[in-house]
């Protein structure tokens, strides 16, 4: 398997580790962060924090799946359900709320542009299969 594509599997998943644990263990500051209301009910805080520990395990398996050439495919497939979930339900959500703070309009850039990659890479390694000589 390409160390690019698993590069692209590591980045992905630390990406998404990062964030997760970061909306875990501190969701008010990151809630402050794009500057929006720091006042939370412990409710809003659970609301919260379980994206976040998804979001952390979906990373984990996708770093993971680059260790072992037979999960790649899975490991990017993770990664555009991952990213392309919350790049286009933002980007749906700008349409329909207008425009968020920067910061949340850079998540979604990069978000977006993850998936992309992660469908690229995707291609890339369907097409090498196809073109591998039946035995």
């Amino acid at each position: 398997m390409s160390k690019l594509i698993r590069a692209q599997l590591h980045v992905n998943g630390w990406v998404a580790v990062l964030i997760g644990s970061y909306i875990v263990l501190d969701p008010v500051s990151m809630i402050t962060l794009n500057g929006l209301q720091s006042a939370l009910s412990a409710g809003q805080l659970s609301e919260l924090r379980a994206p976040g520990g998804l979001l952390f395990v979906c990373g984990l398996t996708i770093v993971f799946c680059a260790s072992r050439p037979a999960t790649v495919l899975s490991g990017l497939l993770l990664s555009i359900m991952v990213y392309g979930g919350y790049g286009s339900v933002r980007l749906l959500a700008m349409l329909l709320d207008g425009p968020p703070p920067a910061g949340i309009q850079l998540a979604t850039a990069i978000e977006i542009g993850l998936c992309v990659l992660s469908a690229a890479s995707c291609y890339h390694i369907q097409m090498r299969n196809q073109m591998v000589p039946e035995r």
